[in-house]
């Protein structure tokens, strides 16, 4: 695990898995690549049905989580842990981070972004990258079929106010929570924190390359 970031989502996890949440969810967003690189796996689906199951036998019902099954359409990450993924599972209260997709979910292909638990159940919660695919950037897609497994060594560190300083050359420092406490701003939308061949990470702006017209670009969407 590479950030503090990581280490709150992992404890988070822990902790949903094992019950020691009560009825509170808070957790900040972390850069797509943030994202990427601290997930065990990463792919693009959509939700065909939903149910609740038990995955903890308790009589109070407290174990009871959510399972979405999905039609996975890409994997960008967890090849060496899974071929496909066939579930989603979160828990079922939001007060315990649970993700729960509007009512339209069926007639949208996702982003999920999560942990492998036990079993090697796909988990994700409302602190996971999940995002609507025709909600993110080509700069954003990009980076998940490219630059972001690439560069997971470099850290991105987010200023919340300032001033903000940075311990190594190896690290980003990420403004947008500056100016916005969502996903969708200039760095998360159109940038990575990318390898400089000397030791040192900076900023890079996404540019999709060009498509070609026709079915080839269309293909690539």
């Amino acid at each position: 695990m590479s950030s503090q970031a990581c280490a709150l989502f992992s404890s988070l996890l822990v902790a949903l898995w094992f019950g020691e949440l009560t009825n509170a969810c808070t957790c900040g967003p972390q850069h797509p690549q943030t994202a990427f690189c601290n997930s065990d796996v990463v792919i693009r689906g959509k939700i065909v049905s939903s149910e609740e199951v038990d995955l903890e036998n308790r009589t109070d019902g407290t174990g009871m989580w959510m399972r979405y099954e999905i039609k996975q359409t890409k994997m960008f990450k967890g090849f060496e842990r899974l071929s496909e993924v066939q579930y989603v599972y979160t828990p079922r209260d939001e007060g315990l981070c649970g993700f729960e997709p509007r009512a339209a979910a069926k007639e949208t292909e996702f982003l999920f972004s999560g942990m492998l638990t036990v079993g090697d159940r796909l988990t994700v919660t409302l602190c996971s990258f999940i995002q609507p695919w025709n909600n993110l950037s080509p700069a954003q897609r990009k980076g998940l079929m490219h630059t972001y497994k690439r560069n997971c060594d470099c850290r991105i560190t987010p200023c919340n106010s300032i001033p903000c300083q940075l311990s190594t050359e190896a690290e980003c420092l990420w403004t947008d929570s500056l100016f916005s406490h969502g996903w969708d701003h200039l760095q998360a939308r159109q940038y990575a924190c990318v390898h400089q061949g000397d030791g040192s990470c900076t900023w890079a702006a996404q540019k999709p390359a060009q498509q070609a017209s026709g079915l080839h670009g269309a293909s690539n969407q």
